[in-house]
């Protein structure tokens, strides 16, 4: 009865540790605010030590209470994960699906997933924004998100999909025209377009930034991709855009020696989100991308 007893407040406790605020988690819970009060002071008098500083403005963990918050998280997050394996034996998908994804690769790789798994499951109401900013997964409610390079959050819940290469790419007329293209000091030489100053490559194993310039700025890669078939210029571009270009011959692929490498693709989502719905997307897109799409993304 002792642990059961013990066991008792940390729901709120991890509450408002995550929110910071009283308030905001008892409207999380929908509770009253005085009853995460109590059950957080009952908490702290069982384990005898003082886990939150309280004032006016705001909440903050005490040295303690941070490690007793990350542990008890972590074992709430598996609970949940547990719960949702047994009750999703005998579901299938339903409800809401939320994904932020961006660019082309969301459109041509994630969209045909969700798709499909929309006429699968017709219960399952699926929303794909593709802001081009990176959404607050807890804050604006996404089940997931479609990240691509390093990662900085570490709260989130990270599953690698894929691995993207970016391109150096020009038409043939553009280089007929304009010159070699072999070193990268070349480059200086070129029209370079797009709306980075600097272009990162790998050269005896170090990466290096060498500065670029150019007449034709933008921040939308299907714009770029059209300036470089037009023979406007140099272009650097993930390979979800100028893949099938170099194979049909419209892009010529240069200073592939100096590739900085592989960036990875990432589905990233909160803790607390690993359900059926999750789990069957990842595994839709995760199947996908192998059947058909290695060659590009890989």
């Amino acid at each position: 009865m002792e642990t059961i007893k013990s066991l008792q407040g940390i729901v709120e406790f991890v509450s408002v540790g995550e929110a910071g605020s009283f308030s905001e988690a008892a409207r999380q819970l929908g509770v009253s605010k005085s009853h995460i009060s109590k059950m957080i002071r009952q908490l702290e008098e069982d384990l005898g030590a003082t886990l939150l500083l309280r004032s006016t403005r705001k909440v903050q963990l005490t040295n303690l209470g941070e490690k007793y918050f990350q542990s008890c998280r972590q074992s709430l997050s598996n609970l949940r994960i547990a719960k949702s394996e047994i009750t999703d034996l005998s579901q299938t998908p339903a409800g809401t699906l939320r994904i932020s994804a961006a660019g082309v690769f969301g459109e041509e790789y994630i969209a045909p997933v969700l798709i499909k798994i929309a006429k699968d499951y017709p219960k399952l109401k699926i929303e794909l924004d593709f802001s081009s900013r990176l959404v607050d997964l807890i804050e604006e409610k996404f089940d997931v998100a479609i990240r691509i390079g390093e990662l900085k959050d570490s709260s989130l819940v990270a599953q690698r999909i894929a691995s993207r290469l970016e391109y150096v790419v020009c038409s043939k007329g553009y280089l007929q025209q304009k010159g070699s293209l072999q070193d990268l000091s070349d480059l200086t030489q070129h029209n370079c377009l797009g709306e980075r100053l600097l272009w990162t490559f790998k050269k005896r194993g170090k990466l290096i930034q060498v500065p670029v310039t150019g007449n034709f700025k933008s921040n939308n890669p299907r714009v770029i991709l059209k300036a470089a078939l037009s023979g406007l210029g140099v272009a650097r571009l993930p390979g979800a855009y100028v893949f099938e270009e170099i194979k049909k011959g419209r892009l010529v692929s240069v200073l592939d020696q100096y590739s900085e490498g592989k960036k990875d693709i990432w589905v990233l989502t909160p803790a607390r989100k690993q359900n059926l719905n999750v789990r069957m997307f990842v595994q839709e897109l995760k199947s996908y991308l192998a059947e058909g799409y290695n060659d590009v993304l890989f």
